[in-house]
């Protein structure tokens, strides 16, 4: 507790995590429930849309594509840091070098829990309201799925940002690095792209399946369980190489 009342003093003067959860707040009900008015033709979203349980995993993909947006808050704090010397401060200060890297871990694993208790207030109140409360816990374990697919992008960007030290050149490379991810991830049989890093993250709450026209599923294609193995070994891999990096520099 005592680390991250020591981070917390520095998060709440950071006007760009502000700015970025303030964004995310408001954008991620407003983008649900305006797929309610999309129609492409004879087309539209079901009323199911809004109801248990799809309202869980609905409001997880939404919120999926902020993922990025809210990684460029560990990567700002993360530099800045570097950048200010708080780091240095807080080993003068009295804090071991164990500390200060610990509790940086705590910031990341704490947004993350934070963003997806919010994903999952959203999608109650809107199956709630929607739906019989009987089938509140339906679907629930998408939540799951989320919070482990933002550890993921969160400790990704936490990577880079103790890897590069510079904040513009750390975001810049974060970005590219997803969009190359992708790009390559379009060229590479799916069989083959579902392993890698990003990919694995953002599978884990991928688009309702209940509106895509049935196909032979691919037996070579890990579902939802196996994913999420996978993602939290990655990021172990991630923490652990942050871990080294941050140990062998200086503060």
């Amino acid at each position: 507790m005592k680390l991250i009342q020591i981070e917390w003093m520095k998060l709440k003067r950071l006007n760009t995590m502000k700015v970025i959860l303030i964004i995310y707040a408001i954008a991620v009900p407003l983008i649900y429930l305006s797929l309610s008015m999309i129609q492409v033709g004879p087309l539209s979203f079901p009323s199911s849309t809004f109801e248990f349980p799809m309202a869980y995993q609905m409001t997880a993909w939404v919120s999926s594509f902020f993922n990025l947006m809210i990684g460029v808050i560990v990567i700002v704090f993360t530099t800045n840091e570097l950048k200010y010397k708080t780091q240095r401060q807080n080993v003068i200060d009295g804090l071991s070098k164990r500390e200060v890297i610990l509790s940086k871990f705590y910031v990341v694993v704490l947004l993350s829990l934070a963003v997806s208790i919010y994903v999952f207030v959203v999608g109650f109140i809107i199956g709630a309201v929607n739906s019989d409360l009987s089938t509140m816990f339906d679907g629930i374990h998408h939540i799951g799925a989320y919070f482990i697919s933002t550890l993921g992008y969160f400790i990704f960007a936490f990577f880079f940002a103790n890897l590069v030290r510079l904040p513009a050149l750390a975001i810049v490379l974060y970005l590219f690095s997803t969009f190359i991810e992708g790009i390559i991830g379009l060229i590479a049989v799916q069989k083959y792209a579902q392993f890698f890093p990003l990919s694995t993250f953002s599978d884990l709450v991928p688009f309702p399946m209940q509106f895509i026209p049935e196909e032979v599923p691919d037996p070579h294609i890990w579902e939802q369980g196996a994913r999420s193995g996978l993602a939290v070994c990655y990021i172990l891999i991630f923490v652990i190489i942050s871990y080294v990096v941050i140990r062998r520099r200086d503060v």
